[in-house]
């Protein structure tokens, strides 16, 4: 498994836990189905599993961004604070909006359908965001003119998480994840 991590640096072995997990849940499960909204459990016995792990399929239509926001509010409203799960709605925005626009592969004639993950660890005080796609071009911080109207979107990932990463994907394509300390 290749990865890169980026930002300020956590407990190493927490962050490697964190991704390892979700990179395999990722593979284990496939892609969903287009629409669907899983809520997975960790394996009994899996001392690395989060306490919530919920995927959408998003599809590629305008209200895409605002839609992740929102599943990311249903899904951790109550479990975390509100300022954390605002910089997580703003990180899946950013993913998501990164993933439409540049995660389609070049020879892909399908429509491009990323999955959006969050998972929370409870007992570690984590939550991760990704966002699959099904490309394996590597998600590159941008370092736009000051009157450029985009390209800032690692740069905002990078300021509200506390660490991000993308792993290549087993079947193809790749994650980008963002980290969280609660």
């Amino acid at each position: 498994m290749s990865a890169e991590q980026v930002a300020r640096p956590v407990n190493s072995l927490r962050v490697e836990a964190t991704w390892e997990w979700l990179c395999r849940a990722v593979d284990d499960l496939g892609r969903p189905e287009p629409g669907e909204s899983l809520t997975l459990a960790p394996a009994a016995g899996d001392p690395r599993g989060p306490a919530l792990c919920s995927v959408l399929v998003v599809p590629p239509v305008t209200q895409s961004a605002r839609v992740a926001r929102a599943f990311t509010w249903a899904a951790l409203d109550g479990k975390i604070a509100d300022e954390r799960i605002e910089d997580m709605a703003v990180t899946v925005s950013e993913l998501l909006s990164n993933a439409l626009r540049y995660g389609q592969p070049r020879d892909a004639g399908t429509p491009l359908e990323p999955s959006l993950w969050l998972a929370l660890w409870d007992r570690w005080s984590y939550a991760v965001c990704g966002v699959t796609d099904e490309s394996e071009r590597i998600p590159v911080e941008g370092r736009p003119d000051e009157l450029a109207e985009s390209g800032r979107g690692l740069q905002v990932v990078s300021a509200l998480s506390d660490s991000w990463g993308w792993n290549l994907r087993a079947a193809g394509g790749k994650t980008v994840w963002a980290l969280f300390r609660l």
